[in-house]
């Protein structure tokens, strides 16, 4: 086994590869067949994301047609229904059937049967009325049972991206700058698996999902995911570089650093202001994504004593600049000004279909008056509507409060918080940002609410920080939508959650783009057209 791993790995650490051919031991791979059946979720706490690219592509390629059904035995809680559908198992004990694909080459719409006016929307390049397009959904739908009962979700996505090819203005997943969000027809697909799912729910032979559990509690000894666990690239054009900068090489970074360090601990917070610092934060950009993405990963605490500088707005601003080609700070400002005026406008004219949870920031934005910023309310209503808590983004402390009164005082949580000093959220002028515990951006260094906004939304994807659960929507929503950042996946991997209706720890459900987040924009984006 090591003798493989070394053909593709030659540079591999010699404790790492002893930890990955124990792991690799402990899950059950006895023979050079069994590697095929080796996933990303395998390799992902021994190596870097490439790596574990290459080895799994290296694995597959060596891998033969013959499934090898030996493991059982040693995996004793485990069953059929814990395969996933996408891929094959080394433990079958269930045949699944598998549907004849053969229909989907041959699958003709037929449009002639839509609303006409659905029809005339079409021609327009307009988008068509919430009702016109799910008559269009259940004619699709109704359509495809002729020929299969139960199409699988990778045809019905074939079947969603070809509308959306063929009608990108009426029907594509976009944001009002027209890019595209995800992969663009998640919201369709989504539409169009409902519909099937739940025609067929009371036909079990035509059934290919696994049956759904009674009740909705989880196995307490299930081991909880990191809140802050690493991901990878997310989105990022900069994510993990290779090629130093000219003229440069890795010993010369490394004396950058000591020399910046040497800098901070001789003037502390001063010394960002000089142009020397800047430029020294700009050329060991390469250096700080190779610490920040090692293996296993660093502690915030250990990150500020290497980076110090690291952790000042203009420099984590930057940064995030040269990771994702995003201008964040400006962005913020001006996306959370206007969008931020138009979400309170779509929520105060729901009427009855806004929740109690919105109805009541709704009241509290009337009563501050017009002090409230925008961009803050509208993140607020977010939160009310996706039924998120404001704890999970904000704590509140009263102005006075220092850094250090927050880190004794204040729960602060792993994951980034931002701390409003203010009697309301709504009414915070100033705001420190905490993670880990620990006060690292004060309120000098956040002068705007886009500023602190700025950096919250910043630490996700310079320190490698997965959103927690309990915000995950709403940064979502931040991210694809005011931020537009809109790669496939998701980066929330959290596998179980407590449940908002019984308060109890259940399995989350993953998926690329959050249907939440997905159905929101839709809707606003529908009502932008209907109101504009």
């Amino acid at each position: 086994m090591e003798a493989i791993i070394r053909s593709v790995l030659p540079m591999l650490d010699h404790d790492l590869m002893n930890d990955l051919t124990s792991e690799l031991d402990r899950i059950g791979v006895k023979t050079d067949s069994d590697l095929q059946y080796v996933t990303l979720d395998d390799l992902k706490d021994f190596l870097s994301p490439i790596d574990c690219r290459k080895l799994i592509q290296f694995f597959k390629s060596r891998g033969n047609e013959n499934v090898l059904v030996t493991q059982s035995s040693n995996c004793p809680n485990s069953s059929a229904f814990d395969v996933p559908f996408h891929g094959p198992s080394p433990v079958t004990s269930i045949p699944v059937p598998v549907e004849n694909a053969a229909w989907l080459s041959d699958f003709q719409i037929p449009w002639g049967k839509m609303t006409p006016n659905l029809r005339t929307c079409l021609a327009q390049g307009k988008r068509p009325e919430a009702s016109d397009r799910r008559h269009m959904v259940r004619v699709i739908v109704d359509s495809i049972r002729e020929v299969c009962l139960n199409p699988t979700k990778r045809q019905c996505a074939e079947i969603a991206e070809s509308i959306i090819q063929k009608y990108p203005n009426s029907f594509s997943d976009k944001t009002e700058e027209g890019e595209l969000i995800g992969c663009g027809y998640y919201s369709l697909l989504c539409q169009l698996k409902t519909r099937v799912e739940h025609l067929n729910r009371n036909n079990t032979m035509a059934r290919l999902r696994k049956p759904k559990r009674t009740g909705d509690e989880v196995d307490d000894t299930q081991p909880s995911t990191s809140k802050s666990a690493k991901l990878d690239s997310y989105g990022c054009v900069n994510w993990n570089p290779t090629d130093l900068p000219e003229g440069e090489t890795c010993e010369s970074l490394e004396m950058m650093r000591k020399e910046m360090l040497s800098l901070f601990s001789k003037e502390g917070r001063r010394a960002a202001e000089r142009s020397r610092v800047e430029e020294l934060m700009r050329t060991t950009f390469i250096a700080q994504r190779h610490c920040i993405n090692a293996r296993p990963p660093p502690s915030i605490t250990d990150l500020q004593a290497k980076w110090p500088f690291l952790f000042f707005k203009r420099f984590l601003c930057a940064h995030f600049e040269k990771l994702t080609g995003i201008d964040l700070d400006l962005r913020l400002r001006e996306s959370l000004a206007t969008k931020g005026e138009r979400i309170l406008y779509f929520f105060k004219n729901l009427n009855s279909k806004r929740g109690k949870e919105v109805s009541k920031v709704l009241k509290d934005i009337d009563r501050e008056g017009r002090d409230v910023d925008p961009g803050l309310a509208a993140v607020l209503l977010m939160m009310a509507h996706f039924k998120e808590k404001e704890e999970s983004l904000f704590l509140l402390a009263d102005v006075t409060t220092t850094p250090a009164d927050a880190e004794t005082m204040l729960s602060l949580g792993s994951t980034p918080r931002l701390i409003m000093l203010g009697d309301s959220i709504l009414q915070s002028k100033e705001w420190m940002l905490a993670i880990e515990g620990k006060v690292l951006f004060p309120a000098i260094d956040l002068p705007f609410v886009s500023s602190a906004f700025a950096v919250l939304f910043g630490c996700y994807y310079v320190l490698n920080i997965e959103y927690q659960v309990e915000a995950a929507t709403t940064l979502e929503f931040i991210q694809r939508f005011i931020v537009r950042i809109n790669p496939d996946n998701s980066k929330c991997s959290s596998k179980f959650q407590v449940s908002k209706r019984s308060g109890k720890m259940v399995q989350r459900r993953n998926s690329g783009l959050n249907p939440h987040v997905s159905t929101f924009i839709k809707e606003f984006m529908d009502f932008s057209w209907q109101n504009c």
